[in-house]
């Protein structure tokens, strides 16, 4: 069966065509993960994990798949969509980015306890406040604060226009300033 008549058949709700659908795309997806992942995301949590959460979307999302010409392309670019998702919920959920900022509250050079202290608070204020937000919020503040992407990258990386970019973002802000309170963490507009 071709690739083309395997999607339409793991779209119309055949399960082995599903699988078998996900079996060629395998090599893809994993190509994906490694290319989108920073390193010390790998050392943190497997490939094959962030694979398998893929995975996972891509069975829950077959039914969703809208079919149009041409098919093969249209459905591999859902794929990779669906694959960079999932490793931003690994980054997210690995919180390794946070982990990353926060490695020097335990770095105790000359710091008083209190000033650790208060370090180690903002920054689990910080990750609330990121928790907080709606996923996709999540996704562009992850990506703009921690990554340091810019609002034309995160949008070729989630396929959206750059201004949905920065609605996005500019719609966090507020959220994000009224959890933060006076914590002096600088949500700047650039």
């Amino acid at each position: 069966m071709d690739l083309e008549a395997l999607i339409v058949a793991a779209v119309g709700g055949d399960p082995d065509a599903a699988n078998r659908l996900l079996i060629e795309s395998e090599g893809r997806i994993r190509a994906t993960v490694l290319k989108h992942s920073p390193a010390w995301l790998l050392q943190r949590k497997p490939v094959e994990d962030t694979m398998q959460d893929a995975f996972v979307a891509h069975f829950r999302g077959m039914s969703t798949f809208e079919l149009r010409d041409p098919i093969v392309p249209h459905f591999i670019a859902w794929s990779t969509l669906l694959t960079k998702r999932a490793v931003l919920k690994a980054l997210r959920r690995t919180r390794g980015d946070l982990q990353h900022l926060e490695s020097d509250i335990y770095e105790t050079d000359g710091k008083s306890p209190s000033s650790l202290q208060r370090r180690s608070e903002r920054y689990e204020r910080l990750s609330c406040a990121i928790e907080s937000l709606p996923e996709q919020d999540q996704e562009v503040v992850v990506l703009h604060y921690f990554r340091k992407m810019t609002l034309s990258e995160i949008a070729d990386e989630l396929g959206q226009t750059r201004s949905a970019v920065n609605a996005r973002l500019m719609r966090a802000r507020p959220k994000l300033r009224e959890w933060l309170g006076s914590t002096s963490m600088n949500l700047s507009t650039s």
